[in-house]
């Protein structure tokens, strides 16, 4: 049954494409050898089995299974057209070595019925051979044991030892001259290659020194003895003699020449000119090597392969099958199977081919190899790749075209640039050290023929290659197809580019890298677009709320029309907004990518190529610098912002006796005759250390965050998930393929494990530390209660914050056992509420000050803030002891001035303490005006945190991923980007810190050496 089926299949295929009026050489059935039949032979060119002629059956051994022979008893018989047939000979008769005789057996020999051949001789000294020929070449009129003679070459022929006749060319050519031995070739014709050519077709192929020229990148230009010695006889017998062992030689030549045809006649000029340009009317024993110019487009966009291919390992499609013919330099059929079992690009390493084939993997492997070795060990051969499939249960092959990177037409790359302009080819070769071999200048031959006719290598002294080519790159991209049908495919492309070593490098033995790779991608046109409008859109936002952003900004600084500053802050607003937008819409895009690509069933969807992620990370390096300008502006404003501490304690009665050490001014006296105590300012310098150690504090700790991430990223192994395959490993074995990293991945995997940390770190902050353990900013304002002590802050020049901490107890300057007493008295409601208001408990507040205000506050504070930036004017004559006493004067004025202000004691300032405005809360603006009266906004959600990095900690997690992001990108690895973090958020800090520690001391008046 089995060989019914296999008779019935050939049958088929024969059919199919032998009784057709075309013939398609870019689809055709799959064959192998091992399914010819007895009666077939295995086509070298066609790649599949043909049947043999009548009376004539293929041989069986892989170096002659591409022809047929005549059967037993059958002669051969060619005519003058190169036509070979078969005709019976008589009864008891076998065929002669040549095929070409019929002839009896001699009496020292039997005649066998059953195998219609004489049994061999009775050899006993292993040196008689059943021949049909005398010592001498002459035929004999039977088939006899005779020894070769001296003027013959003995040879291994397919049945043991023979004396080997004449070239068929030599017979051909002897019977168009009687006159000539069957072994002389006539004057009518000349020996090139070692045939015997009639001169009037050797004309047809001129002998011109261009047709042997190859030329390299490098500018070198070699008369390669392969090609001197080869072209003419191939070319002739492609031509004249149907020879597909000599149009294979042919079309290797060419593939030599990287396809260049502007020579005059070389390989490839005179293959285009006699086969045509492209495959559509080539004759069926010429290899196919052009596509047709300039229709690249149409033929790697084929919806020709039927075959879903999936992920899942146990699915028969979950790989590819790519076939190779894999051809001598001379034109034979070296070899004929599965790419992973024929293809050897890096010879002497294991480069996981099985992972290559492997659907969804993206593989790239490189070798190094020495110099030397593509000199000595590495063979000039060549390859042409299919890929298996069925259509409607029919097991087809669809040939992988070819696209040459060296490849030049009128001296230009063509393939590197428009896609309408490449041009596909099928043949190939790893490594060419043939082409490149110099031989001595020609030499004629005694009869006067052409140079070429008597060039053969014996004549030749042969050096070693002057240049060697070998492939340097080799790419097998894979586009899936979309709308048919899931993970099916459009036509493999490969992708060659080619290295050169010169002969210098051979004793330096330098090495040289050889990288294959296997690429997938599919048309993101519509992926990229819809990007392109996610980003459009939200930036479009994003400007949008930097407006609303400004103007909030303009009305807190009291502006009235648009300036350089408001456009300034503009800028900046909508730097960070877009640094948001891009993050995020780069982020999920990232993991929609990586999930649904490792998660998928069907495939419908495959990660980005490396030209293609290059836009995502054009968006996240962008976004890192955008939220750079963020941070830093941030900073600016929270070093520069104006600061005040309100003491609400008063002077006390005391001993009227002074201290002997204390002051004598006479202020001090005269508060000392009234009985009144000084007031202490180690509540204030206690405070504003308080003040100053908060301003960098976060709910995050960086150092922690960071080690974290590292542990999950490279110690248990989150990053091996980010390889550009769809099953991924945390731990994979050694002896496995792992495939380079996705950026797509990487970035996704790195970011959510980030995010995860932080959203961990962030709610046990929130959730448990601060709730059960220490709130620092509630601690802040349960210590401005107890000292007595109030904060202003103005944030912008017409907005600010204020923390009222005026002490429920009227002082706080007291003893221990009195701050215990004030506690309990709290604890059990016996005293006033620490609130602004009557009956509240809210202490912070959202300022809104009114021009007047502000031109007050300024005037009180100038003698600060010229002490504070040391710019005395000019002939002023004051010592700086006078302005020391200025700014000490003005910063009492100042809480003279809070005191009756918040007290509503002055008539011409006052305030109003209300609710914000829902909208007004949503937006962060203020649309109620302060006309004639300041507006404080309650406030319980500690808004004032907004000029500390506490208020700011989205924004800096934000800014530390994109900073890792970064660092990552630029150098692909995880601990250095954690490291630069790390440091360029510990130097950040530092400049927070001190700037920060500058401007409370400028402002406050306290003095430096009592911030510790």
């Amino acid at each position: 049954m089995a060989l019914v089926s296999k008779v019935v299949l050939n049958v088929q295929i024969f059919a199919l494409f032998y009784l057709t009026s075309g013939r398609n050489l870019e689809f055709t059935p799959y064959s192998d050898r091992e399914m010819c039949l007895m009666n077939q032979y295995f086509d070298e060119v066609g790649l599949m089995c043909l049947n043999c002629p009548v009376n004539q059956t293929s041989i069986n051994t892989l170096s002659s299974s591409s022809s047929c022979q005549c059967l037993p008893g059958f002669k051969t018989v060619i005519d003058t057209s190169n036509s070979h047939g078969c005709v019976e000979c008589p009864d008891r008769h076998v065929t002669s070595r040549d095929g070409k005789r019929c002839l009896p057996c001699s009496s020292g020999t039997v005649y066998n019925d059953t195998l219609k051949q004489c049994n061999p001789c009775n050899n006993n000294n292993n040196v008689d051979i059943l021949t049909d020929r005398a010592l001498n070449g002459t035929s004999l009129n039977s088939m006899s044991c005779i020894q070769c003679s001296n003027d013959t070459v003995p040879g291994d022929g397919d049945y043991g030892p023979m004396c080997v006749p004449c070239h068929n060319s030599y017979y051909l050519a002897g019977l168009d001259d009687s006159s000539t031995g069957l072994c002389e070739c006539p004057k009518t014709h000349g020996v090139v290659g070692g045939l015997c050519t009639p001169l009037s077709e050797l004309a047809k192929i001129p002998d011109r020194q261009s047709s042997y020229e190859v030329k390299y990148e490098g500018g070198e230009r070699v008369q390669s003895s392969f090609l001197e010695v080869n072209y003419r006889s191939a070319a002739h017998s492609c031509k004249f003699r149907h020879n597909k062992t000599a149009c294979n030689l042919l079309a290797n030549m060419c593939v030599l020449l990287h396809y260049e045809f502007d020579d005059d006649f070389n390989a490839c000029r005179y293959y285009r000119e006699e086969f045509g340009k492209n495959f559509v009317n080539l004759p069926d024993y010429v290899p196919w090597l052009y596509y047709p110019d300039g229709e690249a487009h149409v033929y790697l966009y084929k919806a020709k392969l039927k075959t879903s291919y999936s992920f899942k390992s146990d699915n028969p499609n979950s790989r590819f099958n790519f076939t190779v013919a894999k051809y001598s330099a001379e034109g034979k059929l070296l070899q004929y199977g599965r790419l992973e079992e024929v293809m050897n690009f890096c010879p002497l390493v294991d480069l996981h081919l099985d992972s290559a084939v492997q659907f969804g993997v993206s593989f790239s492997q490189s070798c190094l190899v020495g110099a030397r070795d593509l000199w000595d060990k590495y063979e000039t051969v060549f390859y042409e790749i299919f890929i298996q499939y069925f259509d409607e249960g029919q097991k087809m092959i669809y040939a992988v075209p070819v696209l040459n990177a060296n490849y030049r037409e009128d001296g230009e790359l063509q393939n590197k640039w428009d896609q309408k302009k490449w041009q596909l080819t099928r043949r190939f070769f790893l490594f060419d050290n043939l082409s490149g071999r110099e031989t001595l200048p020609p030499t004629t031959n005694n009869d006067g023929a052409e140079s070429a006719s008597s060039v053969t290598e014996d004549d030749r002294t042969i050096s070693r290659a002057k240049v060697v080519r070998y492939a340097k790159s080799l790419e097998i991209t894979i586009q899936l197809r979309e709308g048919d049908g899931h993970g099916q495919i459009y036509p493999p492309l490969i992708r060659i580019s080619y290295g050169e070593v010169s002969r210098k490098y051979y004793e330096s033995d330098r090495k040289v890298r050889l990288s294959l790779s296997v690429a997938y991608t599919m048309d993101f046109s519509k992926i990229h677009e819809d990007l392109s409008i996610a980003v459009g859109v939200m930036s479009a936002l994003a400007v949008l709320w930097s407006l609303v952003g400004a103007w909030g900004w303009c009305r807190r600084c009291g502006k009235l029309g648009i300036d350089i500053p408001t456009i300034f802050q503009f800028l900046v607003i909508t730097c960070g907004n877009l640094a948001n937008v891009f993050f995020l819409v780069m982020f999920f895009a990232c993991f929609y990518w990586m999930v649904f690509f490792k998660r998928q069933d069907v495939v419908h969807l495959l990660l980005l190529t490396l030209k293609q992620e290059f836009l995502i990370k054009q968006y996240l390096i962008a976004a890192f610098f955008l939220k750079l300008v963020q941070i830093l502006h941030i900073i600016y404003v929270q070093i520069t912002l104006d600061l005040f501490i309100i003491d609400w304690e008063q002077p006390r009665a005391k001993n009227s006796i002074p201290h002997p050490q204390l002051s004598t001014n006479s202020e001090e006296e005269g508060k000392l005759r009234s009985g009144e105590q000084p007031i202490s300012i180690w509540r204030t310098y206690f405070l504003a250390n308080e003040w100053n150690e908060i301003q960098t504090h976060r709910k995050i700790n960086v150092s922690f965050q960071l080690l974290v991430t590292l542990l999950f990223l490279k110690v248990i192994g989150f990053e091996n998930l980010a390889s550009a395959d769809p099953t991924s490993n945390f731990h994979p074995t050694s002896d496995a393929y792992v495939s380079p990293q996705s950026y797509v991945c990487r970035f996704a995997i790195s970011i959510t494990v980030y995010i995860v940390v932080v959203a961990v770190q962030w709610l046990v902050a929130v959730i448990f530390y601060e709730r059960y353990i220490k709130n620092q900013l509630q601690q802040l304002i349960d210590l401005c209660s107890i000292a007595n002590i109030s904060i202003f802050i103005l944030e912008h020049r017409m907005y600010g914050y204020y923390i009222h901490g005026r002490s429920a107890h009227g002082f706080a300057d007291v003893n221990m056992q009195s701050i215990y007493e004030q506690m309990k008295r709290e604890e059990q409601d016996l005293c006033g509420h620490r609130g602004l208001e009557p009956s509240s408990e809210c202490q912070t507040f959202e300022v809104v000050v009114t021009h007047r205000f502000r031109e007050q506050y300024d005037t009180i504070l100038k003698p600060v803030h010229v002490l504070a930036r040391s710019q005395r004017p000019v002939g002023s004559g004051k010592t700086v002891m006078e302005e020391m006493e200025e700014s000490f004067q003005a910063h009492e004025a100042m809480k003279r001035f809070f005191g009756m202000f918040l007290q509503h004691a002055l008539r011409n300032l006052d305030y109003i303490v209300k609710e914000k405005l829902f909208l007004e809360s949503i937006l962060d603006i203020e649309f109620q005006e302060a006309d004639d009266r300041c507006l404080f906004f309650r406030d319980n959600n500690h808004s004032f945190d907004r000029v500390l990095f506490y208020g700011h900690e989205a924004t800096f997690i934000l800014f530390e991923m994109l900073l890792f992001t970064f660092i990552d990108i630029m150098w692909n690895n995880f601990v250095l980007a954690a490291v630069v973090t790390f440091v360029l958020v510990w130097i950040m800090k530092k400049i927070r810190y001190a700037g920060g520690r500058r401007n409370v001391i400028n402002k406050t008046m306290v003095d430096q050496r009592f911030l510790v």
